[in-house]
């Protein structure tokens, strides 16, 4: 494998080739993609991302950001796992289209990991942890618990239909609620409705951790739903992204930051605390 360093505004990312292991259809148009990458595997953190580029001919020209579902550092107890990284991915365009067809042992170049994570209280932690996504949203979500531990974890997953359920089995020692739209599994609705079905079991008056990871009009309801000012929220934010490491400004949110209002989803995030959005 080949590694180059890549220098963009104040930060450091790491450009490098890795080996496809596995791609494989999980559900629908879901799949799990597995690569051996030790240089980007030994430095993740939970709601970091990668900038994967699915073409060799440059159609589509731009990389593709996919958070980093699981990764496995070179010290992995487990042998087999060493160095490798998995991302979801969910067929919807040409450069996932091409995706799907990766097949074992074929090299494909990243960019990573980028971003700036979640933040994981001090633990053990009496206070509970919520965490609340839907769709390939559930991936660093699925990351953050495994950090989190053996504390108390409520999990929230949400999708339009039973297809879109993913990651629900990887939260063995967590409470986990799932919401269909079609009703097709679960409670029926929004993953939004669920959750305020359910708040009135979580203290307000508590220093809950809430971890949110979702489309923006899923993130905004909830915001509107959260006003204790005891509960700590952070929200990785989803984004189209052009460069994935600040350089182009093509994925800005506003902020209450009152010397710079707009910040870069793909530098300053993805992860931001809820209460500095401002809903436009």
């Amino acid at each position: 494998m080949t590694t180059i360093n890549v220098h963009c505004w104040l930060t450091m990312a790491i450009q490098t080739d890795g080996i496809v292991l596995k791609n494989r259809k999980i559900k629908s148009i879901y799949f799990l993609l597995e690569i051996d990458c030790p240089s980007i595997a030994n430095e993740t953190k939970p709601g970091q991302f990668v900038m994967l580029r699915t073409s060799d001919d440059n159609h589509p020209l731009l990389r593709r950001p996919f958070s980093i579902y699981k990764s496995y550092s070179t010290l992995h107890p487990l042998k087999r796992k060493r160095g490798h990284f998995l991302i979801f991915y969910k067929k919807v365009g040409k450069g996932t289209e091409k995706m799907s067809t990766f097949k074992e042992k074929q090299k494909v170049n990243l960019i990573g990991p980028l971003g700036n994570g979640f933040i994981v209280p001090p633990l053990p932690s009496s206070a509970a942890s919520i965490l609340i996504g839907g769709g390939v949203g559930m991936a660093s979500l699925s990351a953050l618990g495994e950090v989190l531990g053996s504390g108390k974890l409520y999990v929230f997953i949400g999708g339009k239909t039973k297809n879109d359920i993913l990651c629900e089995d990887d939260f063995p020692k967590g409470k986990v609620f799932i919401a269909t739209e079609d009703g097709s599994r679960g409670k029926k609705g929004t993953v939004v409705d669920l959750f305020l079905s359910e708040i009135e079991r979580f203290d307000r008056g508590r220093p809950h951790h809430v971890y949110i990871c979702g489309p923006e009009g899923m993130v905004h309801s909830l915001s509107r739903m959260i006003k204790s000012k005891k509960w700590i929220v952070q929200v990785s934010l989803e984004a189209r992204m052009g460069c994935g490491f600040g350089a182009c400004w093509g994925c800005v949110v506003k902020t209450r930051d009152t010397e710079m209002a707009y910040h870069r989803v793909c530098k300053d995030g993805p992860v931001f605390p809820l209460s500095e959005i401002v809903w436009e």
